[in-house]
């Protein structure tokens, strides 16, 4: 019959064997990415503070409040404050005791701080993002519902979003330097798809896929997917820009700005390196760039680059850049009740 002493002796020993194993030669994992993004469909989370603005109040300038937008940034591009803009919509100022003079305190205003990405450290550890907030009406100022209602009626307090984005990808291209013969044990395969690796945003980019078109260039194509709800606006001059009016809306929507660059050396002077279908080829060097639109929400763009005729086999890594505004928004229903006198 075995002992409590003998039983913690054999515990014992169990432990200190792991240690020693734990100890000798062998791979440890260690966490580290060995990826670029942590990847997802996240952009600004938008919501109002709870309690900001209250789901009930009262009519005839009895019930002063706020409403507090919060923001969270669960994608990985680092937004500036003053690219958002925040504007509370939905009703009507002056029912709420706000001055014609004070309206501009309802459109357009920035966060508090700037609302940083969803981050990973060079060791896998996730930083997630700090919550940053706009409370309207700003300087002070509250709501208060001046009015005498006939009986209970329910406003809308809409927060309306609008916020300059970035996707950034990564993949690859192989270049040989015989692209038509390929060897068997080639370094890698000119004709297949590729990896690819999309930081955290509405709009995706995937699907990357090589192809050989002639002993001296080769074709690749990806996809541009918008994966989110909110809206895409083409995004010019660096601001953050969502246009309300319909004609405005029309030339915008649906639109993102793209950057493709190779890296790779340019043929000779006034050769066309990197040609894509729909942005401005590229004479200067291996970048090309330009806005394409998007139709149900996705968009293949087709590139063809020239290969200098003297070269090695390598594999090169693309980057791609897509560029956009985004509107989102999130409402809260405010029950104004009817005080009796």
């Amino acid at each position: 019959m075995t002992t409590k002493r003998e039983l913690k002796l054999i515990a014992f020993s169990a432990v200190f064997l792991l240690f020693i194993a734990g100890c000798g030669g062998g791979d440890v994992t260690t966490g580290a990415p060995t990826t670029p993004f942590l990847g997802g469909a996240g952009g600004l989370e938008i919501n109002f503070l709870e309690g900001s603005p209250p789901e009930e109040v009262t009519d005839g300038k009895t019930f002063d409040f706020q409403a507090v937008v919060k923001l969270k940034n669960n994608g990985e591009y680092d937004l500036q404050k003053d690219r958002v803009n925040v504007s509370l919509i939905g009703f009507s100022p002056a029912d709420f005791d706000v001055a014609a003079a004070d309206e501009k305190l309802l459109i357009g205003e920035n966060p508090e701080d700037n609302p940083s990405p969803r981050q990973r450290d060079s060791e896998g550890n996730i930083i997630e993002p700090v919550e940053t907030f706009v409370t309207f009406p700003s300087e002070s100022k509250n709501f208060n519902f001046k009015g005498n209602l006939a009986g209970n009626t329910v406003f809308i307090f809409r927060a309306d979003v609008c916020y300059k984005y970035e996707t950034m990808a990564v993949s690859e291209v192989c270049v040989l330097e015989n692209m038509i013969d390929v060897t068997d044990n080639a370094i890698c395969n000119p004709s297949e798809a590729k990896s690819t690796f999309s930081s955290g945003s509405p709009v995706k980019v995937d699907g990357f896929r090589q192809s050989v078109v002639g002993k001296d260039k080769i074709q690749f194509s990806f996809d541009i997917t918008h994966s989110g709800t909110g809206n895409i606006f083409v995004e010019e001059f660096d601001r953050s820009d969502c246009p309300k009016n319909p004609s405005e809306r029309r030339k915008k929507e649906d639109k993102v700005n793209v950057t493709i660059k190779t890296g790779l050396p340019v043929v000779s002077a006034g050769v066309v390196a990197l040609n894509c279908v729909g942005l401005k080829d590229s004479t200067t060097g291996s970048v090309s760039t330009g806005a394409v639109t998007l139709v149900n929400g996705k968009r293949t763009v087709t590139c063809t680059q020239t290969l200098a005729s003297s070269r090695s086999d390598f594999k090169r890594s693309v980057d791609i850049n897509v560029s956009f505004n985004y509107l989102s928004n999130v409402d809260k229903e405010v029950l104004v009740k009817h005080l009796v006198d």
